[in-house]
């Protein structure tokens, strides 16, 4: 039985390996048993690298060590984990649909929740916290992850700012009150609207945070936090970029609820208050 996790990940980021990763890479994807079972000098050694590159594989796929790799590998045989990303057929029963969307969603998402770590969470929570505005922008499926966050964040008392018009963003960020934050959102990592708003806020002094996919790309190095979520597979109708999006809301929900329970009633109190408030503005609406 092959770890659908560990592979998928090792699969994703396959091209951006070394030559000595890759032929890790390879006997973990092949024969993810043996490795299991193995030193890390014995996987050296199988594999004709070296220790080193067996370390620096782990580090490149987001496993802090080798036995951390091998208990990834050992609990994931465990997991009844839908297919692989699969993309619609032609000719495709509604009910064989209904499945694939699903498992790719689910694939997706479990595998966001188990790739972002609770110190960067932290330190995301940290900086949000602080800010006395948020700026947030994506452009496409990724402005709805904006908006996805303003709307949450405005509704427990942080002031989160998300414009689509460029124009007026680049004016609201360029008179930014001190403290403020930017987060800029593109699964790619190389959004070239969203890369060049992020060097403004950089270049005004506005710490910045970056949602993107896994891997090095020019937004995860150019912000002070770099906050990805799993890399999906493309696919021709693209079900990938659904399933990246759904990545990108889980992240956000975790990230949201991680920030709730950091001053838990305060933020409970928010929520109810501007519940109530909506509601008595649909009542009072409603009568005219």
């Amino acid at each position: 039985m092959k770890s659908k996790h560990i592979h998928q990940r090792v699969e994703s980021l396959y091209n951006d390996l070394t030559h000595s990763e890759q032929k890790i890479a390879n006997l973990v994807l092949e024969r993810p048993e043996d490795v299991m079972k193995m030193t890390a000098s014995e996987l050296a050694k199988e594999s004709q690298t070296s220790p080193a590159s067996v370390i620096r594989f782990c580090k490149s796929i987001n496993i802090p060590s080798f036995p951390e790799l091998k208990i990834a590998l050992s609990a994931e045989r465990q997991w009844d984990v839908p297919k692989e990303y699969s993309d619609i057929l032609p000719n495709e029963k509604i009910s064989d649909v209904k499945a694939k969307l699903l498992g790719n969603a689910y694939q997706s998402m479990q595998e966001t929740i188990q790739l972002v770590s609770e110190d960067v969470l932290d330190d995301a929570v940290q900086m949000i916290s602080s800010a006395p505005f948020v700026y947030v922008y994506g452009i496409g499926s990724s402005y709805l992850v904006a908006e996805n966050i303003a709307q949450k964040w405005n509704r427990i008392g942080k002031v989160c700012i998300c414009i689509a018009d460029v124009h007026l963003l680049i004016a609201s960020l360029t008179s930014a009150v001190p403290g403020s934050i930017f987060i800029g959102i593109s699964n790619s990592g190389e959004t070239s609207e969203v890369l060049e708003i992020n060097h403004i806020a950089r270049e005004h002094g506005i710490k910045t945070i970056g949602i993107s996919k896994f891997g090095m790309n020019t937004l995860s190095k150019q912000v002070d936090l770099s906050i990805q979520t799993v890399k999906s597979k493309e696919a021709e109708l693209r079900s990938a970029a659904t399933s990246s999006l759904m990545s990108q809301f889980i992240l956000i929900d975790l990230l949201f609820h991680v920030y709730v329970l950091k001053d838990y009633d305060e933020n409970m109190e928010n929520i109810r208050e501007s519940r109530t408030l909506v509601d008595e503005y649909k009542r009072r609406t409603s009568k005219k």
